[in-house]
């Protein structure tokens, strides 16, 4: 039923899923269909569009998983991956990417970075805007030197909030699992249900 209540949202008449069905289908598999049903409602309008261009998770997978095996090249650095953008009256965007910082920095970083488990770190939201913004750590198999481990989730959300704390969390959550399990990070992260965090 979720996933026929979104297909509604409709950009000049034509559902969202006929018009962008690569970017419908990721964004369900990394948002869950249910949360994408609520995010849509709450940035109901006329011309609800996806934003970001077409990534299927099989790509997505297959970019992340060669960053982490291939020797890590320092020009180029790691690639940032737009997975899923949604725009109508204000506008959501969720992006995966090797983190750019090391474990030790995320470790020493106590103002930034929050611990939530013993693999999870969360940036204290209070100085980053509207972004939800975690890492962990991802150990890929195959790479046997692995120039990263921790890999960052991130959701933006508008500002001024349209879009519920719960739901946003809700979404941020959900996309790290979806990474964890579409790579098989060997390490198992334990991600919690909530990002909420003492310190």
């Amino acid at each position: 039923m979720a996933m026929l209540a979104l297909s509604t949202g409709c950009s000049n008449g034509q559902p969202l899923s006929e018009k962008y069905p690569i970017q419908w289908e990721t964004c369900n598999a990394l948002l869950g269909a249910e949360n994408m049903e609520s995010l849509r409602a709450s940035l109901d309008s006329s011309d609800l569009k996806f934003s970001n261009s077409a990534l299927s998770v099989g790509q997505l997978k297959k970019g992340l998983t060669q960053e982490a095996v291939d020797p890590y090249d320092k020009l180029k650095g790691f690639k940032e991956y737009e997975t899923c953008g949604l725009s109508g009256n204000g506008s959501l965007t969720a992006m995966a990417r090797w983190a750019a910082d090391s474990v030790k920095s995320v470790q020493t970083n106590t103002e930034r970075w929050k611990r939530a488990t013993a693999d999870v770190y969360v940036a204290d939201p209070s100085g980053v805007g509207g972004d939800i913004d975690l890492v962990f750590r991802c150990a890929i198999k195959g790479a046997s030197e692995q120039a990263q481990v921790l890999l960052e989730a991130r959701v933006s959300a508008p500002d001024p909030p349209r879009v519920s704390e719960a739901l946003h969390q809700r979404l941020a959550v959900k996309l790290a699992r979806a990474l964890r399990d579409e790579l098989a990070c060997t390490n198992e992260p334990n991600i919690p249900d909530g990002l909420d965090v003492d310190g």
